[in-house]
């Protein structure tokens, strides 16, 4: 027996006491590795989707990852929501600002009413890398690489804010994103309705 800080123990004198702290510390790890993976189960907007965009039904076609049936169908879905997913903007400038000169246009010019309004010209549209995905196809706006306050690095985003980063300039066809940013109804996003922005958005 020896007697450390006090205490009578049966540990020979010398020998290290319990690693208590080492192990209460690889507890709380553990329990926050899967705390984290029980916060994707539970909280769908942690999840993440595998998408493809493209400029159009044909540029799908010719990826053959998707059918050709599938991309037109889909591309034919992302078109009629277009009007009503774009985002708004007060000014031509305030458009330009997020999307990129050029890529803007008046509410009437879209075929929308005339409201002082400006809209981003569809770029593309976003689908899930699968079929079985079941994901919403939804018009997708350039997001130009100088937008401040808004990330920067180009790529896409959707009507409801969602950023969409593919890779080497923002053009390859695939991407991984969270599910946030592609299903805006079943997350709380604007769904279907176009935000409207007073400024750079």
């Amino acid at each position: 027996m020896a007697r450390q800080g006090g205490i009578l123990t049966d540990r020979p004198e010398g020998w290290p006491g319990p690693k208590r702290s080492q192990t209460i510390s690889l507890l709380l790890l553990c329990g926050a590795g899967a705390a984290a993976i029980g916060l994707g189960a539970l909280d769908p907007s942690q999840r993440e989707e595998d998408v493809l965009v493209y400029p159009s039904a044909e540029a799908c076609a010719a990826g053959r990852i998707r059918t050709d049936a599938d991309c037109r169908r889909d591309y034919a879905t992302a078109r009629a929501a277009y009007p009503s997913a774009a985002p708004r903007y007060s000014s031509e400038p305030a458009c330009e600002s997020h999307h990129g000169r050029g890529h803007c246009l008046a509410d009437t010019a879209a075929g929308l009413a005339p409201g002082g309004r400006y809209l981003p010209v569809m770029a593309g549209y976003v689908i899930g890398r699968r079929a079985e995905q079941d994901l919403p196809p939804q018009p997708v706006f350039d997001h130009a690489p100088e937008a401040a306050g808004h990330g920067g690095g180009g790529g896409y985003c959707t009507g409801s804010g969602g950023r969409i980063a593919t890779g080497s300039g923002g053009r390859s066809a695939s991407a991984r994103v969270s599910s946030a940013a592609v299903r805006p109804v079943s997350f709380g996003g604007f769904g279907a309705t176009g935000r409207a922005h007073s400024s750079g958005g």
